[in-house]
């Protein structure tokens, strides 16, 4: 069944004309995520232009040259299907599950829409799940893949609360976690470093560090998207931009440690509950993230939906879930025929999303709240079995005694 999906997917991208222009709608596309700034890389380029002096290139170095070199539309279809294949290795280990992801991320319309756009945001995908495959498996990759991740998207430096229970689960004291983790940072930091010597070499200058980085964080341009900062920027006095541009940028960091307080107690059982971890952990970051695309959160909900039996263990939580994408989607349908007709107001994409990430906050919580209560109940039953091999035990040396007794 996933192999005859796969390759009508396969086909339909192939024979498909899909020359569809969405720049327009927030919903798939950003500034700093869309093919566009690609094709203009590539004009200038062929001009020898350098596109970093223009004021309409955000991908990273590495990513623009890269794509230019290559210039082939099938890298995006190889990375959509190394996404899926990634997120079945790490967090398909229920059968049932398992077949969930394949069905869920092959059909889903939003993934499919994402590939014809080819939106560059799918290496970001890809580098995260290599990043925590690499943690499990390949110890010696994961500090040079996480740097490869920041440099393309600093907001995934969240990802640090999930390796650090990785390390956690397989150092016996805290001297060598910390140890481990100090070698760890600073691999990545000289990765980074070196990924931003030579995006140096390859442009010429450092004028790409402004508008790949600064406006990343302190952008000019807020125009809509699914993010709900753009709204909040764009009424602000430009005396204050900087400060809560600052303020958010830095906010997630704040979540790290707690997040891992909240996971390392589950280090032992890390297999059963990563993707959950995870998903929240990223939840938490791009939730202050003003460039947020629907394939980005797509993949959370995958990760997150890792332990559905946490987030559909009440009946509002379903409710909660169905009202947060119908308020979402409703909000791209009316912006469609409003704003896009000149008949309406940026700022009702605003309170639609708003709404929704309020639902989606909710639906979050719920979950963690959920992971909580198993918690003490699996305490509890690790106690009772205890309890039962110690009462076997006991019995068991009775017995023996008896016999000894006896003979």
């Amino acid at each position: 069944m996933y192999r005859i999906i796969l390759t009508l997917k396969c086909l339909l991208w192939l024979l498909g004309k899909w020359d569809v222009d969405l720049t327009w709608l927030p919903y798939f596309s950003n500034p700093y995520t869309q093919y566009n700034n690609i094709r203009e890389a590539k004009y200038l380029l062929a001009n020898n232009y350098n596109p970093y002096n223009t004021d309409g290139i955000f991908q990273k170095p590495l990513i623009v040259y890269g794509l230019v070199l290559i210039d082939n539309d099938i890298i995006f279809l190889i990375a959509d299907i190394l996404v899926c294949f990634l997120i079945v290795q790490l967090f398909g280990g229920k059968q049932g599950y398992r077949k969930s992801i394949l069905l869920f991320y092959h059909l889903n319309p939003i993934i499919f829409a994402n590939l014809i756009l080819k939106n560059t945001n799918v290496f970001d995908h890809i580098f995260l799940l290599l990043t925590i495959f690499s943690a499990l498996k390949i110890k010696i990759l994961s500090p040079i893949l996480f740097g490869i991740l920041l440099y393309l998207n600093p907001q995934y430096f969240i990802l640090l609360a999930a390796i650090s229970v990785i390390f956690r689960r397989e150092t016996s004291t805290t001297l060598k976690f910390a140890i481990k983790l100090i070698v760890f940072l600073f691999v990545c930091i000289a990765t980074i470093c070196l990924l931003l010597y030579i995006s140096y070499i390859i442009t010429g200058d450092w004028q790409f560090i402004e508008k790949t980085y600064i406006d990343y964080y302190f952008p000019k341009d807020h125009r809509p998207t699914i993010g709900f900062l753009w709204a909040l920027f764009s009424g602000l006095f430009s005396k204050y931009k900087c400060l809560y541009h600052a303020f958010f940028m830095l906010l997630p960091s704040c979540y790290i440690l707690p997040l891992y307080n909240l996971f390392v107690k589950y280090a032992k059982r890390e297999k059963e509950y990563l993707g959950f971890m995870i998903g929240v952990s990223l939840f938490c970051s791009f939730l202050y993230f003003q460039y947020i695309a629907i394939s980005d959160l797509v993949i959370i909900f995958i990760l997150l939906f890792q332990r559905y039996d946490w987030l559909f263990n009440s009946l509002p939580t379903i409710v909660i879930i169905h009202a947060g994408c119908l308020i979402l989607f409703l909000g791209g349908g009316l912006q469609l025929t409003w704003t896009h007709s000149f008949t309406g107001n940026p700022n009702f994409t605003f309170f639609q999303v708003f709404v929704s990430y309020v639902f989606y906050v909710i639906l979050v919580s719920e979950g963690v709240r959920e992971m909580l209560k198993f918690r003490t109940i699996q305490k509890k039953e690790e106690k009772e079995n205890m309890k039962l091999e110690g009462e076997d035990e006991k019995k068991e040396n009775q017995q023996r005694n008896k016999k000894v007794k006896g003979d």
